[in-house]
């Protein structure tokens, strides 16, 4: 029960790594604030949440990459929670294609959601903690693409690169309110987008995972007990850190 009595805002947490996150924090005793586009995977989160006798969740729908939509969410998360001590920015999109035929389109889109949203929800959320005056937590998800390059990748590769730099400048601009800023960097993940590339033949997993050390690809619980960790007290004196959850992909220089 490491986050007892927190309120902890996820966004992206319909499905993938930001509901494996929110359900491991509910599990360790946040009440979780809910947040994504689509109504029904909200609900499918929260009664998970509540059928294992978790603190009650809220639902909130809201779209990231809109400020008005943004402000209205944190209103709304802490009119019904009375505040917010986490935040995890885990909403996002990729989007691959050859860097000299992408359409701006999908540029735009990629960098609106991953970036833009994350900033908005940084920038609101971190008001609403400095007013606040009891700190913070502010977790960021970013990719290996942050660190390495993958061909194909330019929009989410500026996205989340964008993210880390982004994390850290908060980091220490925000550390004297006692407000801690960390990122993690999934590396391959078996979210519904992965699972989807994989389909579309634009992941082979017998290629991604030669190069894993850990012999397998990841799931979206393996993302979350780091989480948890930057979300509690035992982190407090961890700011502008990036941790890797890759299996060791990036560590590996032999393929």
């Amino acid at each position: 029960m490491r986050l007892h009595g927190k309120v902890a805002l996820v966004t992206g947490a319909g499905r993938g790594i930001g509901a494996a996150i929110a359900r491991k924090m509910a599990q360790e005793g946040a009440r979780v604030i809910l947040v994504s586009r689509s109504l029904d995977q909200l609900l499918e989160q929260k009664r998970a949440i509540e059928a294992a006798e978790h603190p009650p969740a809220v639902a909130v729908m809201a779209d990231v990459s809109q400020l008005p939509s943004v402000r209205e969410m944190v209103e709304t998360a802490v009119a019904r929670t009375g505040g917010i001590d986490i935040l995890v920015n885990a909403a996002g999109i990729s989007v691959a294609g050859a860097s000299e035929t992408l359409a701006v389109e999908d540029w735009h889109r990629c960098l609106a959601t991953n970036l833009d949203g994350t900033f908005f929800c940084c920038q609101t959320v971190g008001a609403h903690m400095i007013a606040r005056g009891k700190g913070g937590k502010i977790i960021n998800i970013t990719s290996l693409v942050a660190h390495a390059a993958i061909p194909e990748r330019a929009a989410y590769a500026a996205s989340k690169g964008g993210v880390k730099q982004l994390s850290q400048n908060l980091a220490v601009e925000w550390a004297r309110h006692g407000i801690q800023v960390n990122t993690i960097s999934p590396g391959f993940i078996l979210t519904e987008i992965v699972r989807d590339y994989i389909a579309r033949g634009i992941h082979r997993p017998e290629r991604l995972t030669a190069r894993i050390p850990a012999g397998r690809m990841g799931e979206a619980e393996d993302v979350a007990g780091p989480a948890v960790f930057f979300a509690s007290d035992e982190s407090n004196y961890v700011t502008g850190t990036t941790l890797m959850v890759d299996g060791g992909w990036m560590a590996n220089g032999y393929i």
